[in-house]
């Protein structure tokens, strides 16, 4: 192989391992896949192993204290979304939607602090934040949330990421904010880290067979439309617990920049 093919298969691969600020190809599946096959729905890939329950990141709690209801219910039969054309089409319009219309920033420079989920504004977000507004907007248009999950995983350089998993019975696709094109969760470059769980959304498991213990099947789940035990130990510390002014909404934040762990954040 002489040099120059080398160094352009290189590039390539450099090209989609690329950072979060820059949208590069991962992989597709091409619409017509979902047309439908004779003797029933064909699966696409396999669906992603799921293990032990985990904590979830710090800024998704942060986000459930500030949205309470976006991080309660949940369904003791989860069922994969019926994907048809109409479907695909709707998730590749919201994918790119959000995509091209939301700025990309990184916490630190939008609220002066290294990690803080919400749902972007006009000023913009980052990778978790278009993952919310990814759901908020399926949601608004009738997929259940329990198909729409928030996922963190690790990039080639061990980066942090957070990308929307969206559930259905032809396979787990990934919106991401990195490409315009949806991808089957296997054909992605990253390594899967945790998410939130089909069940409840504010249970994350734990997605890394390196790190497996026990099946998530084996593990109580509180009653369907009981709060989250974190939201419900804070309000029995602080029956009405209070932000500093301007964080509630997520429009200000500390001046200088926090210690914490940058999301998509893997802890």
């Amino acid at each position: 192989m002489s040099w120059r093919k080398k160094f352009m298969m290189a590039a390539g691969a450099l090209a989609l391992l690329a950072g979060c600020q820059s949208p590069e190809y991962v992989g597709s599946i091409k619409s017509s896949a979902f047309v439908p096959q004779q003797g029933g729905v064909r699966l696409i890939a396999a669906n992603m192993p799921t293990y032990q329950q985990v904590a979830p990141p710090f800024g998704y709690i942060g986000f459930c204290i500030r949205h309470p209801d976006e991080c309660a219910g949940g369904t003791d039969t989860p069922k994969p979304a019926a994907m048809t054309p109409e479907k695909w089409l709707e998730l590749s319009q919201v994918n790119e939607y959000v995509n091209r219309s939301v700025p990309q920033i990184d916490d630190i420079d939008l609220y002066g602090r290294a990690e803080w989920w919400a749902f972007p504004d006009e000023r913009g977000g980052d990778c978790e934040d278009f993952a919310l507004e990814k759901r908020r907007l399926l949601i608004q248009r009738g997929w259940s949330p329990e198909n729409l999950l928030v996922s963190v995983v690790r990039e080639w350089n061990g980066d942090g990421h957070a990308v929307l998993l969206v559930r259905t019975d032809r396979g787990e696709f990934v919106l991401d904010n990195k490409t315009w094109d949806i991808a089957i969760w296997s054909d992605t470059p990253y390594q899967w880290i945790k998410r939130q769980s089909e069940e409840r959304p504010y249970i994350w498991v734990n997605l890394d067979a390196s790190a497996a213990r026990v099946a998530v099947k084996n593990q109580p789940l509180p009653p369907v439309g009981e709060k989250a035990p974190f939201l419900a130990a804070i309000e029995k510390k602080s029956p009405a617990p209070s932000l500093r002014p301007g964080v509630e909404d997520g429009l200000t934040a500390a001046v200088s920049a926090s210690k914490e762990e940058p999301t998509a954040a893997i802890n």
